[in-house]
């Protein structure tokens, strides 16, 4: 179904959805590709044959009440007959041919049903917003007395909903002709949202040093969403639906507001390769994708471009119609236009209203001294802290921990516990830090593979060893009518206040949310490379201990981290010197 619309988008836009196709997989021109692609040309019909396959076994599974169940056999099932009717109808819309009575038949049980779901409102949303859907795409004039109580009933109660609810009813509320309510429920949307305005900034880097990259104002887009950012137990508690249907939304009520590009920069990034987290999640992304590309105009470009590097000309391009699918371009800059200190890099738009996107890439070779701590995405901090042993009379030899900072002494012989503090700006797979560890000290555990957790803090907890932090999220509150009303809490962000820390507070097990996730760690010859298959959005500590051995001077090498399948998720620490002394 994602699919057909997308190709039902570019055609409303213009544009050949086999022509974007064969740009996209596999990167020809359908033009000249019979030369040395005699096979390359694709085409929809496989598209065709699935949707009709797809359309058989759902009228072949439809139950004898109109309903559908998980199954051909059992009962019917309220949340997949709504989702079921909400997809027939979608691909009513979308051009394809469908069977009306199948559709009808299952329109009529979700009416009858609605009521059955009074007290169970993520359900009974669920099912109004498909019906909702099915009454806009019929033209159909009053609306139903079942349905009517039913969005009655969950506009009494919105003070109790979540956020994928709300979205839902602001949708159902929109295609009902209801404006006024459509407009409350997307302002209480706006007041649960989780805003981060400096996505490349953070709270580990600005109150551990003054480090360039986190003293100059934010100039990334910053992201919103809405649902829980990691492990949830209901499926309306999901962040990627939560946000796709939000957008949606947005998009069918407000599509000008404030909210809109920062939720899909949100949904972009939270995207693993060619997919969300699940075919369900990627199905109704993708469908709010459509409705962000038909409101926006994006896919309808006309737009002249040149780029600049100190003055210097160094490309133009114009863009216009399918050429908006071509493979992005690079452009390489002579290392001679290249000056010491600021550069000025501009792309000027020389024509047209579309947008653009771009990035840049630099490398060079750091002579600073020490290194300091940057991060595009995920952020991390090593504190080293001396384990001091001291006797008592009741509790045995008990271990002080004493920071370790910059510049400081520790004796041949003492523990030294390392304690990476690692903040996620969204949900990753797949990340690895590597702790270069100081010459002079190795691991106390001698077997990689041994249990190894990080765990995750509390907001409160960040702030107090961490220093302030500026961004917001605005909790929804039981007032219906106000975006400016909520309980604002601190999220993870930089302070333009916070000075360096030289001694950072300690954290006890109560300032820990009782969350974790397994590491897996090595114990290398010069690091200890960690590996987390998943780790939700959040700021979490990992624990390990060292042991001073030989004596000298030692610089500790920054932590460096990254997603091992996407690159540019990546951070490093700040490089630690300190001094082994012998023991006496």
């Amino acid at each position: 179904l994602p699919a057909a619309i997308t190709a039902k988008t570019l055609r409303d836009m213009g544009l050949q959805p086999e022509d974007v196709m064969n740009r996209i997989f596999g990167g020809i021109e359908p033009a000249s590709a019979a030369a040395t692609h005699p096979k390359g040309k694709h085409d929809l019909q496989k598209l065709d044959d699935m949707v009709k396959a797809g359309l058989e076994r759902l009228y072949d599974f439809q139950h004898g009440d109109g309903g559908w169940g998980w199954w051909k056999q059992g009962d019917s099932d309220h949340f997949m007959t709504a989702y079921v009717v909400w997809g027939l109808t979608l691909a009513r819309d979308a051009g394809i041919t469908i069977k009306m009575d199948a559709l009808q038949r299952g329109a009529s049980f979700l009416d009858k049903t609605l009521v059955e779901e009074e007290l169970n409102y993520d359900e009974q949303a669920w099912m109004l917003h498909a019906l909702s859907v099915f009454h806009a795409s019929s033209k159909q004039g009053q609306v139903g007395k079942f349905q009517t109580k039913a969005f009655a009933n969950l506009w009494a109660n919105r003070e109790k909903l979540n956020a994928y609810t709300r979205a839902l009813l602001a949708l159902s509320a929109h295609n009902y002709g209801f404006n006024d309510q459509a407009k409350t429920l997307i302002a209480n949307l706006e007041n649960g949202v989780k805003i981060d305005n400096s996505p490349d900034k953070s709270v580990l880097i600005s109150g551990s040093s003054p480090s360039p990259s986190n003293s100059q104002p934010s100039t990334a887009l910053g992201t919103a969403h809405w649902g829980e950012d990691g492990i949830y137990w209901r499926w309306s508690d999901g962040g990627v639906e939560s946000t796709a249907f939000a957008l949606r939304a947005l998009m069918a009520i407000d599509p000008q507001n404030k909210l809109v590009e920062p939720v899909t920069n949100w949904l972009i990034k939270n995207r693993r390769g060619a997919q969300w987290s699940n075919t369900r999640d990627t199905a109704i992304t993708v469908l709010a994708m459509n409705d962000y590309l038909r409101t926006s105009g994006e896919l309808a470009p006309d737009l002249e471009y040149e780029l600049l590097v100190n003055g210097q000309s160094i490309a133009s391009k114009k863009v216009s119609g399918a050429e908006v699918f071509n493979a992005a371009s690079q452009f390489a800059v002579d290392p001679k236009l290249i000056r010491d200190g600021e550069n000025d890099v501009r792309i000027v738009r020389r024509g047209g209203k579309g947008s653009i996107y771009f990035a840049a890439e630099a490398r060079y070779f750091s002579l600073e001294e020490p290194i300091t701590p940057a991060g595009n995405e995920i952020f991390v901090r090593r504190q080293y802290y001396k384990l001091v042993g001291r006797p008592t009379l009741l509790k045995g030899y008990l271990y002080d921990r004493q920071p370790l900072n910059d510049g400081e002494t520790v004796k041949s012989g003492e523990r030294v516990e390392t304690v990476l503090t690692i903040e996620a700006k969204n949900n990753y797979e797949y990340l690895l830090f590597e702790d270069l560890k100081p010459a002079g000290l190795e691991a106390v555990e001698v077997r990689s593979g041994e249990s190894l957790y990080a765990n995750e803090l509390k907001s409160g907890a960040v702030e107090r060893k961490f220093g302030p932090t500026t961004n917001t999220v605005t909790e929804p509150t039981a007032s219906p009518k106000s975006n400016l009303r909520g309980v604002k809490r601190r999220i993870l962000s930089d302070s333009a206040n916070s000075g360096p820390v030289s001694r950072p507070a300690p954290v006890t097990d109560e300032d820990h949310t009782g969350r974790t996730r397994w590491v897996y760690q090595e114990l290398r010859d010069r690091k200890v490379a960690l590996f987390i298959d998943k780790l939700p959005q959040g700021v979490w500590e990992i624990k390990y201990d060292l042991r001073a051995e030989v004596p000298g001077q030692f610089h500790a090498l920054p932590v460096v981290g990254h997603a091992m399948y996407v690159p540019e998720i990546r951070c490093n620490g700040q490089e630690v010197r300190i001094t082994v002394e012998d023991a006496k």
